[in-house]
């Protein structure tokens, strides 16, 4: 089975030119992309959102994802700069055609109450809704949206249409969730958008969950989370596709970027592949040729003289079983 897979930002960054990332995310089998907001200034900057759109058309990228927005909510610490993402965000999604915008959880007051951003989120949404892409909620660990049951919550109680959520993995099992906390507390509906890594079984020694999430996300299906039944419980929720996947360690961006993204897809394949094969039936025996019992059972070929004299191997068996030892009738 076929799977539309998309790079996020941070497994397709590199110091090459976007032109040629964009290429190579296409070349390595991705039909999607997550583009940054330094991707998306430097581009505004430079080419235009019109060019990068034929960049994407060349490379056959249909799913685009912007962002993440942060500070999208009334708060004393939003900047002009932030403003100016939303600027850079709403403007790219109308030229990019995007599928979606991604939207934070506040991480500078875990403890702020959610309630407090639900006007907000309404605002974000009707502004996404009016360039063609969906919102959708992404929820961390160390943020006032801690787990996606919250997170559900919250995009549920909000009650816009154009609102959703965006599972990640790590965030996700970090936050404590189990497959069954997901089945049974992630509303259906709200469930937007699906990102894949694999982690140890615990967060290594001497990092926080925030430095894990930087530098410890391993290629799907080389770490201890059962990835294959995350994908089954969230496919049981309604979602298909795309799978977004995000790898972030040291020896990803050490590789050339082409081998580093070739990698990232035919690990998350894999993936995808065991979740698909799961309770499917056991594929046949091999078929297996009769043999002799014993050695005594077996009798090699006996060459036979016709009435002219000719030999002839193989193509006559004596009437009866014998010996293979003493040539006796057996």
């Amino acid at each position: 089975m076929e799977h539309d897979l998309l790079a996020t930002s941070w497994t397709w960054a590199g110091d090459e030119p976007i032109s040629e990332r964009v290429h190579v995310v296409g070349a390595a089998g991705f039909a999607g992309l997550s583009l940054s907001l330094d991707d998306l200034h430097e581009v505004r900057a430079t080419t235009g959102f019109a060019e990068l759109r034929r960049m994407l058309d060349g490379a056959g990228i249909v799913w685009v994802q912007l962002g993440p927005l942060d500070r999208w909510w009334t708060c004393t610490s939003r900047t002009d700069d932030d403003a100016a993402d939303r600027g850079v965000v709403l403007e790219a999604a109308a030229a990019l055609r995007a599928w979606q915008v991604i939207a934070r959880a506040d991480t500078t007051l875990p403890g702020a109450s959610p309630i407090t951003m639900a006007d907000d989120w309404t605002v974000l949404a009707d502004q996404a809704a009016a360039v063609g892409a969906q919102l959708v909620l992404e929820p961390e660990p160390w943020s006032n949206l801690p787990t996606i049951e919250r997170a559900s919550r919250f995009v549920v109680a909000a009650g816009h249409p154009n609102g959703g959520l965006l599972l990640d993995a790590m965030h996700t099992l970090r936050g404590g969730s189990t497959l069954a906390s997901i089945r049974q507390a992630v509303a259906p509906a709200t469930l937007a958008a699906v990102e894949l890594s694999d982690g140890l079984l615990h967060t290594p020694a001497g990092m926080t969950l925030s430095e894990e999430a930087r530098e410890a996300r391993y290629l799907p299906g080389a770490g201890a989370w059962d990835l294959p039944g995350l994908v089954r419980t969230v496919r049981e929720l309604g979602f298909d596709e795309p799978w977004g996947v995000e790898v972030r360690t040291p020896g990803h961006r050490a590789m050339p970027i082409g081998d580093a993204l070739r990698t990232a897809a035919a690990a998350t394949r894999a993936v995808l592949d065991a979740a698909d094969a799961y309770g499917a039936p056991a594929a046949p025996a091999m078929p297996s040729s009769p043999a002799p019992t014993s050695a005594v059972d077996f009798e090699p070929p006996h060459p036979r003289t016709d009435p002219r004299g000719r030999t002839h191997w193989g193509s006559h068996r004596p009437a009866g079983r014998r010996d293979a030892d003493t040539g006796t009738p057996a």
